[in-house]
């Protein structure tokens, strides 16, 4: 099965704890993924000021996902969209972190713990810390 990652880089690095935004550095600021993969697809918001990670499941398919990801993340995030990239491959975790490092990025990838895997930083350390307000 294709395994698809859309990353979307922010230009701001914010903390949802906090509520606090500021403008992004070159080595620390936001993002918005989206993941299809044969387990599920979801979607990935991070908050860099505290390495603070929100995901939820979504459905969508690898064939559909990249279209989505474009959408609603331009629709909520197009005033501060920085860059964009959309890594698609068959060989799964391990083809994701070659096409990672072609593009010139890290190949960090975590896996959240309901499953989903997301882009991260080198050196960081993604978890969970607070929950979304419904």
């Amino acid at each position: 099965m294709k395994t698809v990652l859309v990353i979307f880089f922010l230009a701001v690095r914010s903390s949802y704890l906090e509520n606090s935004e500021e403008a992004a550095t070159d080595e620390v600021f936001d993002t918005v993924q989206f993941v299809a993969t044969d387990s599920g697809a979801w979607r990935i918001r991070t908050y860099a000021t505290d390495e603070d990670v929100h995901v939820w499941s979504i459905g969508g398919t690898a064939e559909d996902i990249v279209e989505l990801a474009r959408q609603n993340t331009q629709k909520h995030y197009g005033d501060v969209l920085s860059e964009g990239y959309i890594i698609q491959t068959h060989d799964g975790i391990e083809g994701l972190r070659r096409e990672l490092r072609e593009r010139g990025l890290s190949d960090h990838l975590e896996i959240s713990k309901s499953g989903a895997l997301f882009w991260a930083p080198e050196g960081t350390d993604y978890r969970s810390k607070s929950t979304p307000r419904q």
